[in-house]
């Protein structure tokens, strides 16, 4: 896929505000994100460990809400660093390095490495493309769950999981081409 979209929101919207109260009873928040040194992609919750054991703080659980507009919002369990004044910042880089994600702060989104929790994907709107992709998005959830090593953040794709996951991909861009969110 080539022009890779911009998934963070780019503003707070009535649709937005109902797709998070799926979710937890609280606002979500803009958030800068400023990875810690040596940090690493997909483990916030270590990253945000290693940045409360340097400068002190505790850690925020919750929700990175991602969107593309009519086509899905999503929400991937996060953790963010919750500085001495009280401020969030989030410590893990993100995709493209953007400086800005949407949390949903959910303090009962506790993190349990044995029991990760999935995302959570709506379509946009019920069109026929946006329902195809939220059930791609999940069926994807669900495959990387299955594979999921327990007790780690680690996956273990035999041939017959690589294959399917293949699949899911191949036909999550295809919908993503079809939309128009991104060319060939």
């Amino acid at each position: 896929m080539k022009n890779l979209p911009n998934t963070v929101p780019a503003a707070i919207t009535l649709d937005l505000m109902q797709f998070c109260r799926r979710i937890a009873d609280t606002a979500p928040v803009f958030v800068t994100s400023v990875p810690l040194k040596g940090s690493g992609a997909s483990f916030c919750f270590e990253n945000v460990e290693r940045k409360i054991a340097k400068s002190g703080g505790s850690i925020s659980y919750g929700w990175a809400i991602w969107h593309i507009p009519d086509l899905y919002y999503e929400a991937e369990h996060h953790a963010v660093w919750r500085n001495k004044l009280g401020n969030l910042i989030d410590v893990s880089p993100q995709l493209g390095g953007r400086r800005r994600m949407l949390f949903l702060p959910d303090e009962r989104a506790v993190y349990d490495s044995w029991k990760p929790k999935s995302n959570i994907m709506f379509p946009a709107n019920d069109t026929p493309l946006a329902i195809e992709m939220a059930t791609l998005g999940r069926a994807r959830q669900e495959l990387l769950a299955r594979c999921r090593i327990p007790g780690s953040a680690e996956l273990r794709f035999y041939e017959r999981e690589q294959l399917e996951l293949a699949d899911l991909n191949q036909r999550i861009e295809r919908v993503m081409i079809a939309a128009g969110v991104v060319t060939q």
